[in-house]
């Protein structure tokens, strides 16, 4: 006898329904993640990066059935970040006693003895570009996991890819912040004197009512010397890059985020132009790296097909 047009729905919907295995599963693996990274951050005064969007992206994994691919998936991308913040901390400690002030010498020497930072907030600060600074320098915690997880929906060859792009950029960003730590503007008394402030805790947070961002980055910052290169304007241009290889010309709109986020940087206080210039520089160095050298690599290898 034929199947009801009812009988059939109701078993498509149990083919996509999760199964208490694949749910079990996750939720074990989300005890584990929160408990471990937890005690790692609140024992080491780590800021919760990238990482913690795995969580809510890992729903997706048990409605889809993909538990298992899921996780082995994205555990190296999750041990990327949460291993770079653990040695930033460390490289953090170290750092303070060799501090650098060369990108702020060549923003000196580039801006004719003007300087960015200064110039930005003295003609164009408003309540209005803090709070959209503030945005754009906040979403840096989102926007690598979330274009990751659109790659890696569609386009897995590109996410492993991707994958090894960020740990490329973060480890060579970490040996340069131990080798030649740079503290940023607003820790630079010849700009403090001068009128710089740090926009987010000094007007932001006052706006806000709360010390969101003055806790973040003074309470819980595993590094505070850590302007050159700034991730900050290395990741959203990464993610561009890829998104620009992927999908060509529709990705273009893409390129608000990166500029934002390097016009933020610098009008905030946090980072001098020179480490936007470095940042970028890293990412790209990170891309072209992965993209020449992997297929090299692996040229008799099939990995990178399987990920089709």
């Amino acid at each position: 006898m034929a199947q009801t047009k009812l009988e059939l729905q109701e078993q498509n919907a149990k083919s996509k329904s999760p199964n208490s295995h694949s749910m079990l599963y996750v939720a074990f693996f989300l005890a584990i993640f929160v408990t471990i990274i937890g005690v790692l951050y609140l024992t080491n005064d780590i800021i919760p990066g990238p990482e913690y969007a795995i969580l809510i992206l890992s729903i997706y994994a048990v409605y889809s059935k993909k538990t298992w691919q899921f996780l082995k998936d994205w555990i190296p991308f999750l041990m990327v970040f949460v291993s770079y913040e653990t040695l930033n901390g460390l490289v953090g400690t170290v750092s303070k006693f060799n501090i650098h002030y060369g990108p702020y010498n060549v923003d000196i020497a580039l801006f004719g003895g003007n300087d960015p930072n200064l110039v930005l907030q003295h003609y164009l600060r408003t309540p209005i570009l803090n709070f959209t600074g503030a945005f754009f320098y906040t979403i840096y915690f989102f926007v690598p996991t979330a274009f990751g997880f659109v790659f890696w929906l569609k386009y897995r060859k590109e996410f492993w890819k991707y994958t090894v792009s960020l740990a490329v950029l973060v480890y060579s960003s970490l040996v340069t912040f131990l080798a030649y730590p740079v503290a940023p503007p607003w820790l630079n008394t010849a700009l403090t004197n001068k009128g710089l402030t740090r926009i987010l805790s000094s007007s932001v947070d006052k706006s806000l009512g709360v010390p969101a961002y003055k806790t973040l980055y003074d309470f819980m910052g595993p590094n505070l010397y850590a302007a050159f290169p700034s991730l900050h304007s290395a990741l959203p241009w990464l993610v561009f890059l890829f998104a620009l290889k992927i999908w060509k010309r529709k990705a273009l709109p893409i390129i608000v985020l990166p500029i934002g986020t390097w016009f933020s940087a610098v009008y905030l206080g946090e980072h001098y132009f020179t480490d936007v210039l470095g940042g970028i520089a890293y990412a790209t160095i990170a891309f072209v790296a992965v993209e020449t050298l992997i297929p090299l690599i692996l040229n008799r290898s099939k990995f990178f097909e399987k990920q089709r």
